[in-house]
């Protein structure tokens, strides 16, 4: 499981900045929000808007990128704008059978500078520039390695780590990952399996979908085929032949109604589901961005609860401005970080659990009165 992140002038984080997911002290939620080695299952990020959430996310999917995507990345718009300094760097901490593997990595805005690999704070892989070594039963060095692509992803294609079942379980654990952006309703993942909802229901069988829908208490299912409508001979829609349909059935009715009439939660609703049933199934992590993209606050609970709840290492990263989230029957308060740009400093975090609020106490209108910072201070009052 990630534990731990630590980003340095990149983007609108200017200043070195440590987010940390090991659970404190709090008991409440203890059973379904945290973890195996108490490392919690998911963490929320609030803020106004340009505040630096997304930016925290897409830290975490720039290392599934890196080493998964055949893509060549853009190193460019990483490095923060607000500072002089040539280079920008991450580092991820992860806990896997209860061994410490952190990987570094440090660019500047054209190429990879350095790299380096630690399991329990043994270095095996450390690369500056083109020159690399890597010590793994026995230390091997390496010239003219390519400044676009990490070293590490090259020792993981070329050798799977001389079947190294930690660091195997490792990459698997990234590899099944997915990044999903609910207002372009686009699941991302990095196995050759497609989480998009057609693909996944041509794989599946769509009473997975049901059965889910049925333990949430979702009041619709839905059918997955070729459909043709017609209302009592007033209205026809011609629908392609050779193409299948999402459609959906309020509990009660008998009407079924394709996805392309359908609401944007609801849409967006089936997007999101094959990832989560793909979290339950494998452990991995869901990066969700704009999460609560049409969707009622009862099912935004419901749809956490339900991954706490089930996913037994799985975790899950969201940038969400719904504060309806903010209720410690939801998210712990270590479980939730606001992000504040500061004009000086760039993007600053604040940890809820920094102010250590009692679990009776309400989390949603301590933030919404500043407590924890993050909070907008827009006009809402106007005169001629």
């Amino acid at each position: 499981m990630l534990k731990k992140i630590m980003i340095n002038n990149y983007t609108t984080f200017l200043n070195k900045t440590e987010i940390d997911f090991s659970a404190t002290n709090y008991k409440f939620l203890e059973s379904e929000n945290v973890g195996a080695n108490r490392i919690l299952k998911g963490c929320l990020f609030v803020g106004e808007n340009a505040s630096g959430k997304t930016k925290i996310l897409e830290a975490i999917r720039f290392l599934l990128d890196i080493l998964f995507d055949n893509k060549e990345n853009d190193f460019l718009f990483k490095k923060s704008f607000y500072s002089e300094k040539e280079t920008y760097e991450f580092e991820y901490t992860f806990l896997i059978d209860n061994q410490t593997i952190r990987y570094y990595i440090e660019l500047d805005l054209t190429k990879i500078v350095a790299e380096e690999l630690y399991i329990n704070d043994q270095n095996i892989l450390k690369r500056l520039g083109k020159n690399a070594q890597f010590t793994f039963e026995k230390e091997k060095n390496f010239d003219n390695v390519s400044e676009k692509l990490p070293f590490l992803r090259r020792i993981y294609f070329d050798t799977h780590f001389y079947d190294d079942k930690l660091l195997n379980k490792w990459f698997d654990y990234m590899k099944n990952s997915v990044y999903i952006n609910c207002y372009t309703r686009k699941a991302h993942c990095y196995t050759d399996e497609s989480l998009l909802i057609h693909d996944y229901l041509n794989e599946h069988d769509v009473s997975m979908i049901n059965k889910f829908l049925e333990q949430i208490n979702y009041p619709q299912t839905i059918s997955y085929g070729k459909e043709k409508i017609d209302l009592k001979g007033k209205i026809q829609v011609v629908i392609d032949n050779n193409k299948k349909y999402v459609s959906f059935n309020k509990n009660g009715t008998n009407i079924y109604i394709p996805e392309i009439f359908e609401s944007t939660g609801n849409v967006t609703l089936m997007q999101l589901i094959p990832s989560f049933l793909h979290a339950i199934k494998n452990d991995c992590i869901i990066v969700v961005d704009e999460f609560s993209s049409g969707f009622h606050n009862e099912l935004e609970e419901s749809f956490l609860k339900f991954f706490f709840h089930y996913a037994k290492n799985s975790q899950i990263f969201l940038a969400s401005h719904s504060t309806n989230l903010l209720n410690n029957t939801i998210l712990r308060p270590d479980q939730i970080y606001s992000v504040t740009f500061n004009p000086k400093k760039g993007s600053v975090l604040k940890r809820f659990s920094e102010e250590m609020p009692r679990e009776s106490q309400n989390t949603e209108k301590m933030y919404l009165n500043g407590v924890f910072n993050g909070m907008p201070k827009y006009n809402k009052h106007f005169k001629d």
